[in-house]
């Protein structure tokens, strides 16, 4: 049932949107990332990521602790064959004195045409809870339209530390 749970909240995660980094994943990034953006992501004290059952999607989300419990970063999406398909500045913060304790969540992710919310519990180790997904309409209708009713999407997400090695070893390679 855990694991119908996962695969279903990473699922919905990719279709609305490790303690260490392994050597392989250091040396071989995905071949057309932006490389840049892998970097900073694997260079992260917070690294949490997912696979995701449909089209084998892995997400990552990599996140440093600033002043008073803010937390900022980077999310990237990438497909089965390590191409990314999407990625965007990640800012958020924390409740609660430390990330190694469970805590309390919440990060906002830009993205081109839309804005997700994470928002639940998380640590060190693992985040997991609400996921909403804003639409930001470009015509003049759509965004008169958004304003009376808006429709975000909501889902859930469970994303983990130790899944970054998983999400970072092309399929071939991986057991």
């Amino acid at each position: 049932m855990t694991r119908f749970f996962r695969a279903s909240a990473l699922g919905a995660l990719t279709v609305l949107l490790a303690q260490n980094l392994p050597a392989h994943a250091a040396q071989n990034p995905p071949p057309t990332a932006d490389q840049a953006t892998f970097d900073r992501l694997a260079a992260e004290p917070l690294r949490y990521a997912g696979l995701s059952s449909p089209g084998n999607a892995r997400i990552l989300l990599g996140l440093h602790p600033t002043a008073q419990g803010g937390l900022e970063g980077e999310m990237m999406q990438l497909d089965a064959t390590m191409r990314p398909q999407f990625a965007g500045p990640a800012k958020g913060h924390f409740t609660g004195t430390a990330l190694h304790q469970t805590a309390h969540c919440t990060v906002s992710i830009t993205l081109p045409e839309r804005d997700l919310l994470l928002d639940g519990p998380c640590s060190d180790s693992q985040m997991s809870g609400a996921l909403s997904v804003h639409q930001r309409p470009s015509q003049l209708w759509s965004q008169v339209s958004q304003f009376i009713s808006p429709d975000p999407s909501l889902s859930q997400y469970w994303l983990t530390r130790q899944a970054w090695q998983q999400a970072t070893t092309p399929s071939a390679a991986r057991p």
